[in-house]
């Protein structure tokens, strides 16, 4: 049985405001001190490029409430798009995100690494739980094809590989585009996000067209990525990586996880005991046709299959973040409209097992951002 004690969720950015047009592309991480950080791209106008800032709030009571937010990157012209957040065990966040040069957009850049033109993919970093970041570090060499035109982490989440041969190594998902064909591929760091690499691209027939990405270890130490499909299939994407990111099998089409081409997020919940499955969590609109039918779906064999779902939103739900709060709850940042704007919204939804299975039931507080 899954039940859902439905109620108005919180809206965390709120758009317009702040001298803001609009907010979109939420990434949710819960810290290692047990703060609630919600990030966003601030846009000028609903444009994807539109002199965007990287915003971040905070909640300290599990989400239901939210401080005020304040941008933590702001170019001097162009936009920056995709955060992609991880953080280290020492409590060190790392951030990545892009820069669109003023007056392009994703089929208007050139390729390589220098030039007007041409995307860099940036890193800071934060020791106080997302209250000071530090200067940006330039990662465009070490991780973008020179013959890519875009580049775009995520966006959402990266991971730490806890388990295998690559232990304590950083993941962070990338797409990249070269001409008309779209791949993705993993910068790994093996030195605590000092130094990165670039893996090789998920091999894919050329009917499909990996587009943003989110990852996930598995119990073996392996990682499963969960890709949009930028192609004219409406399904999710998948692969599996063996070596620590640097390659995957070829990627496939899950018919069991419908999507309208469109981000999803991916996220380990619970590692696997002697008595109890391990639980990965799946979050994307569940429609073929339109982004609609949020859905929160639950994994009890690694992401082979995807038994328990639950509808989180009917109506508008775009891109999301999940993130585990504790150990009996998932919280949810998502997109959904509200008067031809897009709103950031949170929630959280406990999870309670039951016959070895896991029910639902959201907890959806009323209050807003301060």
């Amino acid at each position: 049985m899954l039940s859902l004690l439905l109620a108005k969720p919180v809206v965390v950015f709120q758009s317009p405001a702040w001298g803001y047009d609009t907010f979109r592309i939420p990434a949710l991480h819960r810290t290692n001190r047990n703060t609630l950080l919600a990030f966003a791209e601030a846009r000028q106008s609903q444009a994807d490029a539109a002199g965007n800032h990287i915003v971040i709030s905070q909640s300290v009571d599990s989400g239901k409430t939210w401080f005020i937010l304040k941008a933590i990157a702001k170019p001097e012209s162009g936009s920056f798009n995709n955060p992609t957040i991880v953080e280290l065990p020492n409590n060190t966040l790392i951030l990545h995100y892009q820069h669109y040069p003023a007056n392009t957009h994703e089929y208007d850049v050139a390729p390589g690494h220098t030039g007007p033109k041409t995307v860099q993919s940036y890193q800071i970093t934060s020791t106080n739980d997302g209250r000071t970041w530090s200067a940006p570090m330039n990662l465009t060499a070490q991780i973008k094809n020179p013959e890519a035109h875009t580049l775009a982490s995520g966006p959402g989440n990266g991971i730490i590989l806890t388990r295998g041969k690559h232990k304590n190594r950083i993941v962070i998902p990338y797409n990249q585009r070269i001409g008309n064909r779209w791949f993705v591929n993993m910068a790994f760091s093996d030195d605590q996000g000092k130094t990165w690499k670039s893996g090789d691209p998920v091999p894919a027939d050329p009917k499909l067209q990996p587009n943003e990405v989110q990852v996930v270890e598995l119990a073996g130490g392996h990682i499963l990525l969960n890709a949009r499909n930028q192609a004219s299939a409406k399904n999710r994407l998948t692969a599996t990586s063996r070596d620590g990111g640097k390659t995957f099998t070829p990627a496939v089409l899950d018919t069991n996880l419908p999507d309208p081409t469109c981000q999803g997020s991916i996220f380990r919940f619970a590692w696997p005991s002697l008595s109890k499955p391990g639980i990965i969590a799946f979050s994307n609109p569940a429609s073929s046709t339109s982004r609609t039918q949020g859905t929160l779906r639950l994994s009890l064999d690694e992401g082979k299959t995807w038994p328990q779902s639950q509808l989180i939103e009917p109506d508008s739900f775009a891109y999301s973040s999940i993130t585990k709060i504790d150990d009996k709850t998932i919280g949810i940042l998502y997109e959904h409209v509200v008067n031809n704007r897009y709103q950031v919204l949170f929630r959280s939804i406990s999870v309670e097992p039951q016959d070895s299975l896991a029910t639902f039931s959201a907890k959806a507080e009323t209050s807003r951002s301060r």
